[in-house]
């Protein structure tokens, strides 16, 4: 380990992860068509302002797409849920100063959504 390791303070959460599957059709829905996409465009240049401090990664499921977009941190940290493109800047500062808990409130998983059940 170098010395600016040593130096550098570690991150409790130095990675997130974005949700951006896009299902076909309107069987079900997903993150990629309520937005993700551009929000993980504009994560990742809201991020890079800030010099680059945590790791987007994008992904094809989190199992949450029925109140997506869904975001995660990790390791072990909370789904963030509902976030769109507009977002971004807040979340990238949020996430910059690791004010996890206002994160967390701000785009908290619903405990009122259920899944959607395919359509006919």
């Amino acid at each position: 380990m170098s010395e600016t390791d040593e130096d550098t303070p570690q991150r409790r959460y130095p990675r997130l992860k974005v949700c951006v599957n896009y299902r076909a059709g309107d069987v079900l829905p997903s993150c990629g068509a309520k937005g993700s996409r551009e929000l993980a465009q504009s994560l990742q240049e809201e991020i890079a302002k800030r010099g680059d401090f945590i790791t987007l990664e994008t992904v094809h499921c989190l199992g949450k797409c029925h109140i997506g977009p869904t975001l995660k941190l990790l390791p072990y940290g909370p789904f963030l849920q509902r976030a769109q493109a507009a977002d971004a800047a807040c979340i990238a500062d949020l996430l910059h100063t690791e004010s996890y808990d206002t994160l967390e409130g701000k785009f908290s998983s619903p405990v009122d959504v259920e899944p959607p059940q395919r359509k006919p």
